[in-house]
């Protein structure tokens, strides 16, 4: 089978926000957006400074990435690249596609010398388990606390 990637652009966007809804779902994210919010978002985004690559098997639409170019942190000189969302549909999954995507973006998209930051949500072992096997290691944690009130404003 012929995985291969290309670029997404707006037309794409209901798509790209309906398999970001799977995605949410997944990774078990608090993230209460509706179809039509994340629409609306990754349509700006795709117009801003994001960039969106397909993942394409025969003819299928089976994930997606969605990333930045960044500055790096500490090397002025050097770009670095934030990977905010990565998805292989559920269908497709367990069968070496998604190393094979995140391959093909890294090689297609992204220049040799660039360093590349995800997050992956506590609540997302499957997630993490996948980039450990694609070569992340852990840099920092980033901790939350909800207080009750942010937890009533999010049920009203």
């Amino acid at each position: 089978m012929n995985l291969v990637n290309r670029a997404a652009t707006e037309a794409d966007a209901l798509m790209l926000a309906q398999m970001n809804q799977r995605l949410i779902e997944d990774e078990h994210s608090r993230n209460p957006m509706t179809i039509d919010e994340l629409h609306k978002r990754m349509t700006g985004w795709l117009k801003d400074e994001w960039g969106a690559q397909l993942f394409v098997e025969s003819d299928t639409i089976i994930g997606y990435a969605l990333y930045q170019l960044r500055q790096a942190d500490y090397y002025p000189n050097r770009q670095m690249v934030y990977i905010r969302q990565f998805y292989i549909e559920r269908d497709f999954r367990n069968r070496g596609l998604g190393s094979r995507a995140f391959k093909l973006l890294v090689e297609n998209c992204f220049s040799a010398d660039c360093a590349i930051t995800i997050d992956v949500l506590a609540s997302n072992p499957d997630g993490y388990r996948f980039w450990s096997r694609v070569g992340f290691h852990p840099y920092c944690t980033t901790m939350n606390l909800q207080r009750q009130e942010n937890r009533d404003a999010q049920t009203n």
